[in-house]
């Protein structure tokens, strides 16, 4: 018997954090009343709206202390506590995306995930960061899903902002 040790977990967190990342959101199943449990073996969306860019992608730590809620240095990630950001390679990636205004303005968001390996489509704009599905080429390796355990109804007024925690 073997396992893989804590370098060996980094080691692929600095792989996948050395490839370009993509947050998708779409609606779910819109007949969902709670959403169902993330399928291992899902590899897509139910319907796919579009992805965006990651902003950011940064190693963290997990924080055993008592935060302060009021320092943005502390990052409570819903259903696995506090982490911080780290100097230094780890095995825990942070992933953020904040989608615009413009973006889906009048779309129910139930399910996110995050993907490696995106192709876009040949003679989009320079510096695009935001892409629908007729865009893309192929969709990538799926990292993360996650169906949201409250629909957000998107506004034009406001940005949607999403952080994803992959842990290698």
């Amino acid at each position: 018997m073997s396992v893989m040790p804590t370098s060996g977990h980094v080691a692929i967190a600095e792989l996948i954090k050395a490839q370009p990342l993509h947050v998708a959101w779409g609606p779910g199943d819109g007949s969902w009343v709670t959403p169902p449990a993330e399928d291992i073996n899902d590899t897509s969306l139910v319907a796919e709206l579009g992805r965006r860019t990651a902003g950011s992608v940064v190693y963290v730590e997990p924080f055993t202390g008592t935060p302060d809620d009021e320092d943005p240095t502390y990052i409570n990630v819903p259903g696995k506590g506090y982490f911080v950001v780290s100097d230094v390679p780890t095995k825990y990636l942070l992933v953020m995306a904040q989608f615009q205004f413009s973006e889906e303005p009048t779309a129910t968001i139930r399910q996110t995930g995050v993907f490696m390996d995106t192709q876009v489509s040949a003679g989009l704009p320079p510096g695009q960061r935001y892409f629908t599905p007729d865009q893309i080429e192929s969709p990538g390796r799926m990292l993360q899903l996650q169906n949201l355990p409250e629909p957000i109804p998107r506004d034009s007024e406001y940005r949607t902002r999403f952080t994803h925690l992959l842990e290698f």
